[in-house]
């Protein structure tokens, strides 16, 4: 009888150890939501082009700028080490004319892999790769205008998580983000734009920090 025991108590040590931890910030199927708010600075370089022709008359401007946004994401466990989840993030865009009313969405797939991923803290690497959209409103002739670009970004970087039990925590993460912007379209139409193939591209390089809330199921 207690070597029956003591071969099930051996048995029951054996199977704990060789299963992953329940506490693990993140597992196979596990759910994170997440709430924040970014802070970002940015080279910024725009370049425009009008064409007449075989005539192009082409400018170009170096300046910076700064960005707030308001992440919101979701996680799901692939695996202990990694996780897939979307992003959207709304905010605003502010450079050196202090353009305004201006709004920023972006949207991205988010891979993570988590280098650390202990019983209520973890380290990990993310790479945010997705699509962009920015309006910027101003002046052309003294009539109000706004002026929409699209493109695409990508953002690695890496973060930390904090769980303070088994439900709730923080996160902050420092990340280096690019954006390259296409102009699309004016409101209100600009027939003189069409006609002279107007085109413009505006990128933009530098830094994010985020923090925020965060939940996980």
């Amino acid at each position: 009888m207690i070597h029956t025991m003591k071969k099930l108590l051996g048995t029951a040590v054996l199977a704990g150890l060789l299963m992953p931890a329940s506490a693990q910030v993140n597992a196979k199927g596990t759910v994170q939501v997440g709430l924040g708010a970014g802070f970002g600075a940015h080279a910024t370089h725009f370049s425009s082009e009008v064409r007449f022709g075989s005539l192009a008359v082409k400018h170009a401007d170096d300046d910076g700028a700064v960005t707030v946004t308001f992440p919101i994401e979701v996680q799901y466990g692939l695996a202990d080490r990694f996780s897939l989840g979307v992003c959207a993030e709304p905010g605003r865009y502010l450079d050196s004319a202090g353009t305004h009313p201006n709004s920023l969405f972006l949207l991205a797939l988010s891979p993570r892999y988590y280098a650390v991923n202990k019983d209520h803290f973890a380290l990990l690497f993310d790479l945010d790769l997705g699509l962009n959209y920015l309006q910027i409103e101003g002046k052309d002739l003294a009539v109000k205008v706004k002026d929409r670009y699209q493109g695409s970004y990508f953002r690695p970087g890496c973060a930390l998580q904090w769980y303070f039990g088994e439900t709730v925590g923080l996160n902050v993460g420092l990340y280096y983000t690019a954006h390259t912007f296409k102009w699309k379209d004016r409101d209100p139409d600009n027939p003189l734009l069409d006609a002279a193939n107007y085109s413009a591209t505006l990128k933009t390089s530098g830094v994010l920090l985020q923090a925020g809330l965060q939940a996980k199921f």
